[in-house]
């Protein structure tokens, strides 16, 4: 499924938020940010684009932001027994 799908009441959302405040922080054009998701069975993958030249600060230095980012999100799905990806559009 992809999108705006209710898992568990509401759970995805709170993971999309989460990774939303994240991303926004670091990036300077906030509103090109967008995240989607796919969701097959307790798999989700969040897909993040942002504005043209800013994926850079997203990705980081050899990618420790993104791993970073990836880790945050694994962690906040463990609870529900979701197992949280991240993929990084450019």
């Amino acid at each position: 499924m992809l999108g705006k799908a209710h898992y568990n009441g509401g759970k995805m959302e709170n993971l999309e938020s989460l990774l939303n405040f994240i991303i926004k922080q670091l990036v300077e054009t906030e509103d090109k940010v967008n995240i989607t998701y796919e969701v097959l069975d307790s798999d989700v993958t969040f897909k993040v684009s942002v504005a043209k030249g800013e994926m850079g600060k997203i990705i980081g230095k050899n990618g420790l932001t993104a791993n970073a980012i990836r880790g945050v999100m694994q962690a906040a799905g463990v609870k529900d027994k979701l197992n949280v990806s991240v993929e990084f559009l450019d």
